[in-house]
C-alpha cells in the first residue's frame, strides 16, 4: 500500500509539471479569449510553427523564394461577421508592420507568412474585428519561433524519456525517506533516461529543428540544453556520495532540483536566428 502511495504521489507531481510545462513554455500557443456578438469564444495564437527554409538557403537571399509558413487559428462556431486582419514584422527589430495574407475557412482562419530561417522569430499582431462596423473587439501581440521539422522517430522517445525521467526521480526522492538502497537504484534509472533522452536525443532534436547539436554550456547559453546537464551531474553527484555512505537527503535534494529546474518553461533562453551575422545563437 506505501508503495502505491508513493508512486501515486510522484505520478501527480509529474502529471502537474507536464500540464505547467504545457501553459507556461514561450512556444506553446497563447490561449486567449473574447467576446462577440452575445458568444464566448476560446483560440489559441500560435508561437512556434515549421519553416520550410533552410540554414544553407539562409545565407543567401531567402525572401525571393517565396517560401511561407501556414499558421492555423481554429475558432468554431465561426461567425460570418468575425474577421481577422494579421500584422508581423521580424524579431527583434523595428521594421514596419507588414500585412499577412489571411484565408477565413469553416472552422477558422489560415495566416500565411513568409518562411524564416530555423530558430527566426517574428512579432505579429492578431485583430478580431466586427466586419460590419470594422470595429476591433480583440487584440493580441505574440512572437514566433520557426523551426525546421523533427522527424517523430526522435521527438517522441525524447519527450517521453524526459517525462518518465522526472517520474523516476520523483518517485526516487520519495522513497529515499524509507529505502535508500531502492532509491539508489532508481537514481540510475534516472540517469539512464534523461542521459538518453535529454543528452543524446536532446541534441538529436535541436539539430533537426534549429541545425546545431549543442548550444549550452560550454559552446552556448542555451537554457533548455544546460539544464539538462545539470541534472544529469546533480544525479550523478548524490549516486556517488551515497555508494559508501548513507546521505539521503542529497537523493531527496536532486528529486527536488530536478522538479525545480522543469519548472522552467521550456525553451526559455533558447535558440534564435541572427538576421544580422547569418547564424543561430543562444540564451535568448
Amino acid at each position: 500500500m506505501k508503495n502505491f502511495l508513493f508512486w501515486f504521489t510522484a505520478i501527480v507531481i509529474t502529471l502537474s509539471a507536464v500540464v505547467y510545462q504545457r501553459v507556461t513554455g514561450p512556444t506553446n500557443p497563447k490561449r486567449v479569449s473574447f467576446e462577440f456578438d452575445g458568444t464566448s469564444y476560446k483560440t489559441k495564437l500560435t508561437r512556434s510553427l515549421e519553416t520550410t527554409v533552410t540554414l544553407e538557403e539562409a545565407k543567401g537571399d531567402y525572401l525571393s523564394l517565396v517560401k511561407t509558413s501556414q499558421m492555423n487559428i481554429k475558432i468554431s462556431p465561426l461567425n460570418e461577421n468575425l474577421e481577422l486582419f494579421v500584422m508581423f514584422r521580424i524579431y527583434p527589430g523595428t521594421d514596419t508592420l507588414t500585412a499577412a495574407k489571411v484565408v477565413k475557412e469553416a472552422d477558422g482562419y489560415v495566416v500565411a507568412f513568409p518562411s524564416q530561417p530555423p530558430a527566426g522569430k517574428i512579432e505579429y499582431k492578431a485583430l478580431f474585428y466586427n466586419s460590419v462596423d470594422n470595429k476591433v473587439v480583440f487584440e493580441d501581440t505574440v512572437r514566433m519561433r520557426f523551426k525546421s521539422p523533427v522527424p517523430a522517430f526522435v521527438l517522441i522517445p525524447h519527450i517521453l524519456l524526459m517525462f518518465i525521467g522526472m517520474l523516476l526521480s520523483n518517485y526516487s526522492g520519495i522513497i529515499a525517506f524509507v529505502n535508500r538502497e531502492k532509491a539508489l537504484r532508481y537514481a540510475v534509472y534516472v540517469m539512464i533516461t534523461i542521459g538518453v533522452g535529454g543528452l543524446i536525443l536532446g541534441p538529436v532534436v535541436q539539430k533537426y529543428a534549429f541545425g546545431a547539436y549543442w548550444t549550452g554550456w560550454p559552446f552556448g547559453e542555451d537554457l533548455t540544453d544546460n539544464k539538462t546537464l545539470f541534472i544529469f551531474i546533480v544525479w550523478l553527484t548524490a549516486w556517488l556520495l551515497n555508494r559508501k555512505k548513507t546521505r539521503r537527503i542529497l537523493l531527496v535534494l536532486a528529486a527536488f532540483l530536478t522538479l525545480l529546474v522543469y519548472s522552467i518553461p521550456h525553451s526559455t533562453g533558447g535558440s534564435e536566428y541572427d538576421h544580422e551575422t547569418g547564424e543561430v545563437v543562444s540564451g535568448r
